[in-house]
């Protein structure tokens, strides 16, 4: 058996871009951007997720008091919750990101850090949020789950991207297969409030992840290699054929220009939803 695992590399990935946003677009949400009305440009990130914020608290129905944070990441929502007057409970899965919340929120929430599927409470809430988290667990457990922690004529919010079955290989991972949750959708009895297709709104924010990666990422990688063939050549030699397919992969995913908003909307399918508990 293999040695477990104490930091996921997800994870460890949405810290390093949590702090990355923080110092250069003064940001702390990890989601992505609502970009109706504003131009596709990295000054406009922040105000876009600010707007992606809005548009989930606009949908909050009013006589929801209480919610249930599922995947909270920074702890940004949670605490933008807390601060429109709900009281909020959130579940965080890793070390990480679970660490920086509690020095964020401190005791304003009960945070759970345990995967959603584990997750034991004699809590009702009036309402459990997914904001893109819902890809991360398996649709049964997701469905059930929220369903079992919501009060009678309660809600479930799920804001996330699905896969579509278009054509052709895709360089945007994640995702349920959209077709699959049309299909199972039904046997959950719950009453659609809201249903909205936002694909349009967020899909410039992998515009601005490309061009990230191609415009800064790219050439700090390239310098890595020069400097590294210039005072180590063998070891790179070495390296270069040690993970040849792994950096060939690297290079397919994040340089090669495919990971844009114009495919993003090809391959996935941003949607919201908001359903009542009957």
């Amino acid at each position: 058996m293999g040695k477990q695992k104490k930091v996921d590399s997800k994870e460890a990935g949405l810290e390093i871009g949590l702090h990355f946003f923080k110092f250069f677009l003064k940001t702390e949400y990890l989601h992505y951007g609502y970009f109706k009305n504003l131009e596709t440009d990295i000054s406009n990130l922040a105000k876009a997720q600010e707007q992606y914020a809005n548009y989930l608290l606009s949908s909050i129905p009013e006589d929801v008091k209480t919610i249930l944070d599922v995947g909270c990441g920074s702890g940004k929502m949670a605490e933008t919750l807390l601060e429109k007057g709900y009281k909020v409970d959130a579940v965080a899965p890793g070390n990480l990101l679970s660490n920086y919340v509690k020095e964020k929120i401190g005791d304003r929430i009960e945070l759970f850090n345990c995967r959603f599927q584990d997750l034991v409470t004699s809590k009702k809430y009036d309402m459990v949020m997914f904001s893109e988290s819902f890809q991360y667990i398996h649709i049964k457990d997701a469905m059930e789950g929220a369903i079992n922690f919501t009060r009678e004529g309660g809600y479930i919010m799920i804001a996330d991207f699905f896969k579509t079955d278009a054509p052709g290989k895709s360089m945007l991972g994640g995702g349920h297969k959209y077709s699959e949750w049309l299909e199972v959708k039904p046997n959950f009895k719950l009453e659609t409030i809201k249903e909205e297709d936002i694909t349009e709104e967020t899909a410039p924010t992998i515009d601005l992840v490309s061009q990230l990666s191609t415009e800064v990422l790219q050439p700090i990688w390239r310098v890595v290699f020069a400097l590294a063939e210039d005072r180590f050549p063998l070891i790179l030699k070495f390296v270069k054929w040690k993970y040849k397919k792994k950096l060939a992969k690297l290079d397919d995913k994040h340089f090669s220009g495919q990971r844009n908003g114009k495919n993003f909307k090809i391959y996935k399918k941003y949607m919201f939803y908001l359903f009542k508990k009957q």
